[in-house]
């Protein structure tokens, strides 16, 4: 698989360098933690001691370098034994994952596959079974490249301009993968010929398979020499599928390219220094090649959708960004009261945690894909998971590994910055006084005053935006209009508009005669029952046309072709021998093919029932019948889409709130935090079908509206969507549950817990927006639409849904946010899926004193 990782590599090479300069510069006071205050490591010398054994020496107190060390016990914990792993491995742990990186790469570039540009068929259906049958009894349909030429005198017919066609493909027939020309001069076909006689189509026969001939397109098309003064359109489906693959890869290169250095200015705003802020993005160039290699890997083992590039990309970098910014960002502030070793262990017992549990939700968001029978949508699912599990493989190991050998120097290279640019307050001292205190605090404080006040309209504002879903229309999503504009899109359009039958693509119908081999005749019988049942298509809404192994070729009487049809090929006269050659394209075997033209759009809810219609038809006597084409193709997969549409959803909510169960020890949590959510993604499908649907401000974001929405888009995005509003929400409750345990007053502690993540959130939530917003620019209405729409979606849950809707619901709720039964909350404990309260108790406190406002309440 072709990959350009540019902007990727760029990062590396970038951040990559100051990062190598802090490992190798000098350790100076400045860069040694110093503990605050001591009172929080004394209790600690009398509280248990975890698993991990005696205590270990940390920081210099403010003593100075010549005073006692301070002792201090190791977190208990599933997790912050992963971060004793980390931390003992430091040096190790690195060079495994870069060899990891490595070595994935050569393998995919020795053996990966090719990434398909199809895949949304559904196995088995009746147009495969259509597809197949006519295969075996006429062969393979060859592919072809297709050339539209246009007269400028207005008579394409004529021999003198057939000439010139012909001349103008000399070359292309010299290339090995083409095998033959079909022109109007040859055939006097009416189909390769447009209606008002001014254009000609020909056909150039090629030996691969489209998948194979797309690498050939370009070079084939470069070989057609257009007649002077002749405009000419150079198309077929491995022209657009070679066109579509440039879109893609540009499109990818340029939003890394915008995404990234946009990320790089928030990190440095959270940050203020260049090693922490470099270290997210080294993450995402650790992360994003493995991922790829392993999806081209995989490439050889099932089908795997050219769009995986694009979603792994958008995902990975999102993910890999924030978890990365989390994780820095919770260690700098441990670092400021333990040492390194505790303070990798306490990080990644609190925030590695969670960032586990946030990577498990979107891998679950994201399987729900694979229950879908188009591979296309499946092989999402694969490239989703794929994408989290390396991310997560990264995020907790190789980075607490780099954090460990780096310590306080993650604080080198400051970057001056005013402090209200300042996302999160990187000054030991003013972070201590601040600690629970900000914007985010006061607003949950002031929530929580009146939280029904509050949480009510915001509902109603979200509701009301999720409104135009309502009028939700359904496609395939593989209209020509839901193409990029390039030059083989707009020769399809010419074809689709200009020849005939080319306003629609037709329903293929194969009628299968009982008995033996037809050996390329009909009887008089069969003529008769086949004629009635094309009688009977005639009369469906519309319909436009049928072609059959009935409709006599041009300059042949009806009478006459219909005795010679009767007759079998080795019985017919030489001077109709040339009638055979007609009728090969009609039957074959034991079937005969029945071409049906339709006024109807083939991807449109009319164009499916007409199929329907066609389906319902009685088979003319003595055979059997089945329809293909796509519009039946559309018919299909919509049937077996919507059959598996609330399966994955309940797939999704269903594992998603046990999860959440298991992490948190609580009943009421699970539920709130998915009905927060599915709020949250109506008001973005609200959004989805008034932009991309409606088509408003459709001039603005460059796009040609369709009229309906490509069935695949709500779903994907409903997998990435749902993950992702649990990657904040998991987030947000970690933190606010360590401030309850530690407090007991669960209003105070879920303003603290929002005013110490609030900055964080922040920051992640405008780097993905960035992230997502740049692929929005995508020429590429799916891309487009997944980008523009997912950007819009962050928005919406971490300021509306996590800054206000949460702290309400929190607030009403009271105590009962954190009640289950005993021994769920004993079963939980045991499994290790959160610290344990004995290491929140020994968090720095802020004093009672700087407790932040909570509106009065007592602790509740």
């Amino acid at each position: 698989m072709r990959r350009r990782l540019s902007a990727t590599i760029l990062a590396i090479v970038g951040l990559g360098v100051p990062v190598l300069v802090a490992f190798l510069s000098r350790r100076t006071d400045d860069d040694r933690p110093v503990p605050t205050s001591a009172p929080h490591t004394t209790e600690a010398l009398s509280g248990p001691l975890g698993p991990a054994g005696a205590p270990i020496a940390t920081g210099q107190p403010s003593g100075g370098d010549s005073a006692r060390p301070i002792l201090e016990p190791h977190p208990t914990g599933l997790f912050a034994a992963i971060g004793r792993f980390d931390y003992r491995f430091r040096r190790t742990l690195p060079v495994l994952g870069l060899a990891l990186v490595l070595g994935l790469n050569v393998w995919a570039g020795v053996g990966g596959g090719k990434l398909i540009q199809g895949g949304w068929f559904i196995p088995g259906s009746e147009e495969q079974q259509e597809a197949t049958l006519i295969a075996q009894r006429f062969g393979q349909q060859p592919t072809t490249m297709l050339v539209v030429y246009r007269d400028p005198e207005g008579n394409a017919a004529s021999d003198g301009f057939q000439a010139k066609v012909k001349a103008s493909l000399v070359d292309v027939l010299k290339d090995p993968v083409a095998y033959g020309l079909v022109t109007y001069a040859d055939t006097r076909s009416p189909q390769l010929l447009s209606r008002d006689g001014t254009e000609t189509l020909a056909v150039i026969k090629l030996t691969k398979p489209i998948e194979d001939s797309v690498e050939d397109a370009g070079r084939l098309a470069g070989k057609v020499h257009a007649p002077p003064g002749v405009p000419t359109q150079i198309t077929g489906i491995p022209q657009v599928y070679k066109e579509f693959n440039a879109k893609i890869e540009h499109d990818l290169v340029q939003a890394e390219t915008i995404s990234l250095p946009i990320a790089l200015l928030i990190l440095l705003a959270v940050f203020g220094t260049l090693v922490a802020a470099g270290l997210p993005l080294l993450m995402a160039a650790l992360a994003l090649p493995s991922t790829f290699a392993v999806i081209s890997i995989l490439a050889n083992v099932t089908d795997m959708s050219v769009f995986v590039t694009n979603l792994a990309s958008m995902i990975g970098l999102a993910l890999a960004i924030d978890y990365s910014l989390f994780m820095v960002s919770r260690f700098r502030e441990e670092l400021r009261h333990h040492s390194v070793e505790i303070a990798i262990e306490r990080m990644m017992g609190s925030v590695g945690r969670a960032v586990a549990v946030s990577g498990v939700a979107v891998a679950i968001g994201l399987s729900s894909l694979t229950v879908f029978e188009a591979s296309a949508l499946r092989s999402m699912g694969y490239a989703g998971i794929i994408t989290v599990v390396s991310t997560l493989v990264f995020a907790l190991t190789v980075l607490p590994a780099m954090l460990a050998m780096l310590g306080p120097r993650v604080n080198r290279f400051r970057v001056p910055l005013p402090r209200r640019l300042r996302l999160i307050e990187d000054d030991t001292a003013a972070a201590d006084r601040r600690q629970g205190h900000g914007l985010w605090a006061w607003i949950a404080a002031r929530v929580m005053r009146r939280p029904l006040l509050i949480a009510g309209p915001i509902l109603a504002l979200l509701l009301l935006a999720g409104a135009p879903f309502l009028s939700l229309q359904l496609s395939t999503g593989q209209n020509i209009t839901d193409l990029p504009d390039t030059p083989a899109r707009s020769g399809f359009l010419t074809l689709a508009k200009d020849f005939p039958g080319g306003q629609s693509d037709p329903i293929a119908v194969a009628v299968t005669w009982s008995g033996s081999n037809l050996d390329g005749s009909l009887d008089t019988a069969r003529q008769a029952s086949l004629s009635a049942y094309i009688s009977r298509v005639m009369k469906l809404t519309g319909v436009t046309d049928v072609l059959s192994a009935l409709t006599a070729p041009p300059g042949v009487p009806a009478d006459q072709y219909s005795a010679l049809l009767a007759m079998r090929a080795g019985q017919r006269p030489a001077a109709a021998a040339a009638m055979g050659t007609y009728l090969k394209d009609w039957i074959g075997g034991d079937t005969t093919r029945v071409i049906v033209y339709s006024k109807l759009l083939p991807d449109s809810d009319a164009g499916r029932e007409l199929v329907a219609q066609v389906r319902g038809l009685a088979a003319p006597a003595g055979s059997q019948v089945l329809t293909g084409g796509l519009p039946s193709r559309s018919a299909d997969f919509m049937a077996s889409f919507r059959s598996s549409v609330p399966v994955a959803v309940l797939i999704v909510v269903v594992v998603t709130a046990g999860v959440l169960f298991l992490t948190f020890g609580s009943v009421f949590l699970p539920v709130k935090a998915v009905l927060m959510s599915l709020i949250s993604i109506s008001a973005s499908f609200g959004a989805l079908v008034w932009l991309f649907q409606q088509g408003h401000l459709s001039g603005l974001l460059g796009f040609e509206p369709s009229g309906a929405i490509g069935a695949w888009l709500p779903v994907i995005m409903f997998a990435i969507l749902f993950g992702l509003s649990m990657d904040y929400e998991v987030l947000l409750l970690s933190r606010i549950r360590e401030r309850y345990l530690a407090t007991g007053n669960n209003t105070r502690a879920v303003a603290e817990g929002i005013g110490l993540t609030g900055g964080t959130i922040t920051g992640a939530a405008l780097i993905m927006v960035a992230v997502f917003a740049a692929f929005g620019l995508s020429s590429i209405l799916f891309i487009k639409a997944l980008g523009i729409i997912q950007a819009l979606a962050v928005l919406i849950d971490a300021t509306l849904v996590r800054g206000l809707l949460v702290p309400a619901f929190m607030r009403v709720m009271g105590r009962v946010n954190w009640w289950a039964p005993r021994w769920v909350q004993r079963a939980v404990s045991r499994l290790g899926l959160y610290e344990d309260a004995e290491s929140v108790r020994h968090t720095q406190l802020p004093a009672p004193d700087a407790a932040p406002a909570t509106g009065g309440f007592a602790a509740s």
